[in-house]
């Protein structure tokens, strides 16, 4: 079976579009940067436009936009870090949207005063791809409540379906099930984990390893060729972090390309829990929000629910 390609967003305005997708009590949401600031600023401006038409207010942190435009140079990590952190205390502030991923979250992780951010243990933080970082660093350390969902760059131009995702787990109920294609079939169980490949072995490598014993762990990537999405999930392996977890599902693998599949088939022969292909997930329109504390199950057909 071929992957096929990410389908457009659905037609209706953007505002129309992200009106409702928060839960009403989310009142107020903070921008910040962990890793790269825009690579727009016209973009930036027009999705905190949406954002606010759509009901939402929005505070856009003091040193988020700084550097902007760039591609993935990030400002210094003390600033990003007092972003985060002023975000983060603010009692207005009911939800941390990270603007883009980029590069440099990995910088910021150590700085973090996490006994200060232990008081808000429910914090949503919403972001994903270099966010992946901060989200294994917030299990580890138990503060805030991550979810793997589009950034706000990302936001106008996801479908239908991921915005209905989003707007479904915020408000606490199971988003529509996913069919999944079996590479190793079996039942499944557990919590979600779910991260950008590369940044997962990066972290694997540091304090903030998270545990992935009976965790389903999403995995997509948009950067690593056939050659190297085979070795760093080599790396993965050989290290044990898929030793005892529940099962493996694969989002998108962007730059592997026609080999996409090959790829994902390979490793399922060379791990011992089940693994699925499939999950709407990765750097594409078809990106559904993941909460990394949600329960998932998978049954014998391949029907994944949350």
């Amino acid at each position: 079976m071929c992957i096929g390609m990410a389908l457009p967003p659905a037609a209706g305005t953007a505002e129309s579009r992200l009106a409702g997708i928060f839960p009403e009590w989310i009142r107020t949401v903070a921008l910040v940067a962990p890793a790269s600031p825009g690579s727009s600023g016209e973009k930036v401006d027009e999705a905190i436009g949406l954002l606010e038409k759509a009901g939402v207010r929005v505070k856009v942190m003091p040193n988020a936009r700084e550097g902007e435009p760039a591609e993935y140079t990030s400002i210094p990590a003390e600033k990003r870090v007092a972003d985060l952190e002023r975000a983060w205390l603010d009692p207005e502030v009911d939800l941390i949207l990270c603007i883009r991923g980029g590069a440099g979250t990995v910088d910021i992780v150590d700085k973090l005063d996490w006994d200060k951010l232990r008081t808000r243990p429910d914090l949503p933080v919403l972001g994903f791809s270099d966010i992946t970082v901060l989200h294994m660093a917030m299990l580890k350390e138990k503060a805030g409540h991550p979810y793997a969902s589009a950034s706000l760059l990302a936001l106008p131009n996801v479908d239908d379906a991921s915005l209905k995702s989003i707007q479904a787990v915020l408000n606490g109920r199971s988003p529509d099930p996913v069919e999944l294609t079996p590479l190793r079939a079996g039942k499944v169980s557990g919590v979600a984990l779910a991260g950008h490949l590369r940044l997962l072995e990066v972290v694997s490598r540091t304090r903030f390893r998270p545990e992935t014993r009976g965790k389903v762990i999403f995995i997509e990537s948009p950067d690593l060729a056939p050659p190297e999405a085979e070795r760093t999930l080599k790396a993965l392996r050989e290290s044990g972090f898929f030793d005892s977890c529940a099962a493996v599902v694969f989002g998108r693998l962007n730059r592997c390309g026609e080999r996409e599949e090959t790829v994902m088939r390979g490793f399922a022969g060379q791990v011992e829990c089940p693994v699925y292909m499939g999950f709407p997930y990765g750097h594409t329109p078809r990106n559904h929000m993941i909460d990394l504390r949600g329960e998932v199950t998978i049954d014998a057909q391949g029907r994944l629910r949350r």
